[in-house]
Order: structure tokens, then sequence, then C-alpha cells
């Protein structure tokens, strides 16, 4: 992305249509800048290089577009830093001008700077680990320059709810449809034969989610409704399970994605059945239920809280050092609260070494 003009022509005096280069003077001891002296660059880079070329970008110079690990690298950092998501942070970019010493393009005064797709897909490449590894030497550094207080640990766990809709059965089934029948599509355009049941019994299961959101009233017509989505969507399982199988060895970058996306509805349907009949059956959220047909990481969490018994989204461990610096983790599986003090501490040993022990550990 170049750098755009950011004076609109005839409403600044003196500004061309195009804009022009001005000198600003940056403070050496801006906040920003002591970060990235203090950086250890040579480390951050070796750990990008490493997680990226891992998800198959061109860092070893290979034919084609390389990857500008130079630019990536402060990119990435300073998402990490200003908690800027890619669109965020394009428009910081074009704004800021400590930014762009940060990154090393403030002599430039039309700097290639990737747009939010590149960089929300440079983030994405490094994937959790390469984040974790990140946030481990941010805080070897925080803790070296006597920012970081590492005697003091406190942890709590917490669960970061999704920006959905609220996670009812019918509309989880109805995702799970909808995602089997844009890969029964692909398929059909790859010429594969006995597609067209599998599609119909999709509508079918639309038809019905839409019956039982907008002409079941009563609590006994919705248990119907649902009860038959049930058999629906279980019909469409079995239909498209032979098609997986007779398609697993393909080469064709489409069909693969395809068979791909009806496996993981299968596992999720085969998990999602049995919560939903509990429910159902009882009128009991299952714990660990899951909330969304695409995050099946994101679960429904039983607090039994007052006034909110139920919490959907993503469990986590966060943890904090003394000086107000946060690592964390998500959980996996069941949260035990009686084993999260000692995972807590486990991950404090996992960044500051194996025999590493705080002074104080609190946990709530």
């Amino acid at each position: 992305m170049k750098a755009q003009g950011h004076c609109t022509s005839g409403v600044c005096p003196g500004a061309s249509a195009n804009g022009e280069p001005v000198s600003i003077y940056v403070d050496y001891n801006h906040p920003l800048l002591q970060l990235k002296r203090a950086l250890p660059w040579a480390a951050l880079c070796e750990v990008m290089t490493r997680r990226w070329a891992a998800a198959g970008k061109n860092t070893e110079g290979r034919p084609g577009l390389p990857w500008d690990v130079e630019l990536y690298v402060p990119l990435v950092v300073l998402m990490c830093v200003k908690h800027l998501h890619a669109r965020e942070r394009e428009s910081y970019l074009a704004e800021n001008v400590v930014a762009r010493v940060f990154i090393g393009r403030q002599g430039d005064p039309r700097p290639q700077i990737r747009d939010h797709a590149n960089m929300a897909r440079a983030y994405a490449a490094l994937g959790q680990k390469g984040v974790d590894e990140i946030n481990a030497l941010s805080l070897h550094v925080a803790k070296d320059l006597g920012f970081a207080d590492v005697s003091i640990l406190s942890s709590d766990t917490t669960a970061q709810e999704l920006p959905i809709g609220y996670p009812n059965a019918p509309g989880i089934l109805r995702g799970v449809a909808q995602r089997c029948g844009r890969a029964l599509a692909k398929l059909t355009r790859r010429g594969v034969l006995g597609v067209d049941r599998a599609l119909d019994q999709v509508q079918t299961i639309l038809r019905s989610v839409k019956e039982h959101h907008l002409f079941a009233k009563s609590k006994d017509e919705k248990r119907q409704v649902l009860t038959r989505l049930l058999t629906e969507v279980g019909q469409l399982i079995v239909q498209t399970r032979p098609m997986v199988a007779r398609l697993a060895q393909s080469r064709d970058r489409v069909t693969q994605s395809a068979t791909a996306t009806l496996g993981a509805m299968h596992e999720v349907a085969k998990r999602l059945i049995p919560q939903i009949v509990q429910w159902i059956t009882t009128e009991v959220v299952a714990k660990g239920k899951i909330v969304h047909a695409g995050v099946t990481q994101a679960r429904a969490i039983v607090r039994n809280k007052a006034g909110k018994k139920v919490e959907f989204g993503l469990p986590y461990l966060l943890s904090r050092l003394g000086g107000g610096y946060v690592f964390g983790t998500l959980i996996r599986g069941g949260v035990d609260e009686s084993k999260m003090p000692l995972q807590a501490l486990a991950g404090y040993r996992a960044i500051f070494g194996a025999q590493a022990t705080p002074a104080l550990v609190v946990y709530d």
C-alpha cells in the first residue's frame, strides 16, 4: 500500500493535491523508540522467519515474490505491543510518525507498507506458538530493564466471549449445514457424482431451521422441530461420509479443501449432536458444549454464577507479573480450578526457566 495524501486539496492552504513531505521532530526517548532499541531483533527475526518458513512463506529466496522479513517483523511487533488488529494497524501507520520510525520506513515519503490483508496473513502464519515465543522474548526484555517484577505472579481464569449471536442449537446446526453446502457446491463444480442428494438435504435442514425460528411458537413445537433437525443433520452426515472416503486421495486442491471441510463438520456433528440431545432431555447445558460450527474451540463454560450460569467462549488462564505484564494460555478441556495455580506456575517456568520460582504466587 502506498502512503496516500491526508489533506484534502483546497482545504489546507499551500497543500498540493498529492500532499507534501514535511520534517517532524521525534523525541529520541519516545517510549516506542526506547522499546525499539531494547528489543532483541535478531532473536525476533529468527523466531518469525522460522515460523513463516514452516507456513510456506518464501523466506529462503526461492523464485517468486520474496517475503519481506525486515518489514514484517517490526509490523508484527507493533501489532502486539499496541494491541492492534490488522485494519487498525494500517490506519495507525498512515497517521503516526513515530510508528514509521519504529518500522524503519521514515525516510521514504511513499513507503511500500503492507495493507491490512497481508498483515493479517503474516500474523496468522506465525500461529499461536510463534506469538507465544515473541511474547516470551518481550517479557525477558522487560525483566532485564527492570520494568517487570518476576517475583510476583498473580493468576485467574476468564472467558473471552465471542462476538456471535446467542448460540442456540438450531443456529449451530444451520452453521454445520451451510459449511457442508459450500463444500458440496465446490465438489459439484469439480464434476463429482452423487452430490445432488446431499445438497437437497442441506436445503431441507435450512428450511427446518427457518421453521423453528419463525413458526414454532410453543416449547413443545420448538422441541419437535429441533428433534427433527437432529435427524436431518444425521442423515446429511451419513450421505456425505462415503463421499469423503472416496475423495480422500484426490490431488485436486479444491477437492481437498471441500473434503477437509466435510470431514471437519463430521467431527463437529459427532460431538454436537449428543450435547443437544442432553439439552432436549434434561434442559441442562452440557459442559464443553460447542457454540459455533466454525470456531470449535469456543465452548459453553458452566459457571453457576448468580445471574450468569453459563458463559459462551474461549476459556483462558491469564497471569500478571509485577509491573503489569500479562501472559496467558487457552485452556484445553474443562476448567479445573484446583489445577490452575500449578498450570500458571508451569507457564511462568516455560518463559523464565525450569527452576524459576516467584516469591509470591496469588490465584483468585
